[in-house]
């Protein structure tokens, strides 16, 4: 948040005029009942989505129809890696997630976009989640949001100068271009898609 902020009070690089609009969102998996054990019963599948992500970015992409997703995911989910929670998702209980929301309340996140929508969640059990937490927390978190607002406006006025933090041991390196097709795997999509002309 410091390093966001302070480039963009300090070394913008517009491309041309137009209105900036700074802020931060975290995505979060994101399931709310009254036990941590129910929330994560009820949650089962919400690591999907970051599954599916990371398998295309390591081994794909995939021909169409060649991979199932869903298998592969109930495979990884047996093993060691697949039993661990991480930690940082807004999955358990009101007390569970409110103690997460103040992690990011104190790092000055603006907004927390909740990912309940993973996997095989039953609607009413996300209706359920989100009407416990708006009843148990959004309340308490908005009367913050003054708060938040008046430091917001401070820094993005210069008045206040916040610490210099080294980002670079949290950077990591964007995974590899996908593999390029071979002639004839180019040729038989380019057939496919009535591109006329020899293969690059």
């Amino acid at each position: 948040m410091n390093a966001y902020y302070k480039t963009f009070v300090k070394d913008q690089q517009k491309l041309c005029d137009y209105a900036t609009n700074p802020n931060i969102a975290v995505v979060s998996g994101f399931m709310c009942c009254e036990t941590d054990e129910e929330a994560w019963e009820k949650a089962d599948g919400w690591t999907f989505f970051q599954f599916a992500l990371r398998l295309y970015a390591k081994e794909g992409p995939f021909e169409p129809g060649s991979m199932n997703f869903w298998d592969r995911y109930q495979e990884w989910k047996q093993t060691p890696e697949g039993q661990k929670r991480s930690g940082s998702e807004l999955i358990g209980s009101p007390d569970t997630i409110r103690q997460r929301l103040q992690e990011l309340e104190e790092a000055n996140v603006d907004q927390v976009i909740l990912l309940n929508q993973a996997g095989k969640n039953t609607h009413e059990d996300i209706c359920a989640s989100l009407e416990l937490f708006a009843n148990e927390l959004m309340p308490e978190f908005q009367s913050h949001e003054a708060e938040h607002q008046k430091w917001k406006d401070a820094v993005l006025a210069g008045e206040l100068e916040l610490e210099e933090i080294d980002t670079e041991p949290y950077n990591f390196k964007a995974r590899a271009a996908p593999t390029k097709p071979s002639s004839k795997e180019a040729a038989k999509r380019n057939m496919m898609a009535g591109v006329v002309g020899r293969p690059d």
